[in-house]
């Protein structure tokens, strides 16, 4: 152990940590750590302070430690953190939810999103009797074996690293926009669901037209297959309803994270009572059924620490203000970025789903660049995208405008 307040953390994580990291997008070559954060902004162990567009990956629509939610939690401490019982907590949290998702009659909490994903594609299994999952090329759905598979350019479809083909043998995969392609998957009627981001991949980085998603809906109905909407990141944060009440189409199945749990662990699983209520634990003596059960444990589901945060969060967001207020802040920096580039001459685009931006460079290297130069200038993105919150104001749109113009000069430089 050193004796300075924090020393060489790097190398310390280096030591201690899988890859020096808890999370493959925060192994950074020049990795941060943080000592605390507040609204819109993060300060690292070195006293550096920086403009915060991660967000927690999409999860803070109310910025760091809102105070609502910050209270909600403390209480709560004193009160329990694990019943290994039913409470009041996960009753209300789910009163919200359907309340908010029209294609909700039900919800099951889960500990992350990845075990919603694998908990909606059980459901749909047991209720189909069919075992076959057909995914979008591209789209993230938690690491979870069954999803983990893209195609590469040849359209060969490739296991991630340590998933076994075995593991996604049973999996179809198709390239997001190609309807004709996705009609071929479920024709034979061996699919048991269909899941995508309804954003597009990587919440919007690569849209869907909403023509494809509308057809994928009717090739569902018509093939019987289960059509399971990803809203991790963009559940309650396009809109109360989700990206599916943007685009008026309803799923069988949606997975939440992210927004839903207010900052802390959480996920849930919710669609329509016929497939939700496999989950209801038969009658002990009562009579037999017909229907299948489908087992689902998880010593965290519903812990009443993030049952809290998600209360408190989710009442302040139900009307819509808190949507607005961050989209409405993510249209003034996507504006302020698009100036920047064209008048520094780089070729490239920025653009927005609500309150998530969007940028990319055109040339390859200068793209590969632009995190870490936008870090060094003072401001913190997923990648090349940022997580707008309700905590954004004109300070930080300064700050942004011209920590993005440091970034493209810093960026210029280096390649000339």
């Amino acid at each position: 152990m050193t004796d300075e307040p924090h020393g060489d953390l790097a190398g310390r994580a280096a030591r201690v940590l899988a890859g020096g990291a808890t999370h493959s997008a925060r192994s950074y070559p020049h990795p941060i750590h943080v000592a605390a954060a507040q609204g819109a902004r993060k300060w690292l162990v070195d006293g550096r302070e920086l403009v915060d567009y991660t967000m927690g990956h999409g999860a803070l629509l109310l910025g760091h430690a809102h105070p609502a939610v910050v209270e909600a939690v403390r209480a709560q401490v004193a009160r329990g953190t694990h019943f290994g019982a039913g409470s009041e907590l996960e009753v209300r949290w789910a009163e919200l939810i359907v309340g908010m998702v029209p294609s909700v009659e039900r919800i099951r909490f889960t500990a992350s999103g990845t075990e919603a994903v694998m908990l909606a594609l059980r459901l749909a299994r047991a209720a189909s009797g069919r075992g076959v999952v057909v995914k979008l090329d591209d789209h993230f759905n938690g690491w979870y074996d069954a999803v983990s598979v893209d195609l590469d350019d040849s359209g060969r479809p490739v296991p991630a690293t340590g998933v076994t083909a075995s593991a996604t043998a049973d999996t179809l995969v198709v390239r997001g926009g190609d309807l004709e392609a996705l009609s071929h998957a479920l024709d034979g009627r061996a699919a048991a669901a269909l899941i995508m981001e309804a954003s597009g991949a990587h919440y919007g980085r690569s849209p869907l037209a909403a023509e494809f998603i509308a057809g994928a809906r009717r090739l569902c109905d018509a093939t019987g297959t289960a059509l399971v909407f990803d809203e991790v990141v963009t559940g309650f944060r396009v809109d109360p309803g989700g990206m599916q009440t943007l685009l008026r189409i309803r799923p069988d199945l949606t997975i939440f994270g992210k927004v839903m749990a207010g900052g802390l662990p959480g996920g849930a699983v919710g669609g329509r009572a016929q497939l939700m209520d496999l989950l209801a634990v038969p009658e002990p003596g009562g009579p037999p059924t017909q229907r299948p059960f489908v087992y689902h444990p998880g010593t965290w589901n519903a812990n009443p620490l993030t049952a809290a945060a998600g209360i408190a969060t989710l009442e302040l967001v139900a009307d819509g203000t808190a949507q607005a207020r961050a989209a409405a802040f993510a249209a003034q920096l996507e504006a302020a970025w698009s100036a920047a580039l064209r008048e520094a001459g780089v070729p490239g685009r920025v653009w927005r789903l609500t309150s998530i931006i969007h940028c990319a460079l055109a040339d390859a290297g200068a793209q590969a660049q632009l995190g870490a130069a936008l870090r060094d200038q003072g401001i913190d993105v997923l990648h090349t995208s940022a997580f707008c919150s309700t905590a954004h104001g004109d300070a930080e749109l300064e700050w942004s405008d011209a920590a993005f113009r440091g970034a493209l000069r810093s960026i210029l430089a280096r390649r000339s």
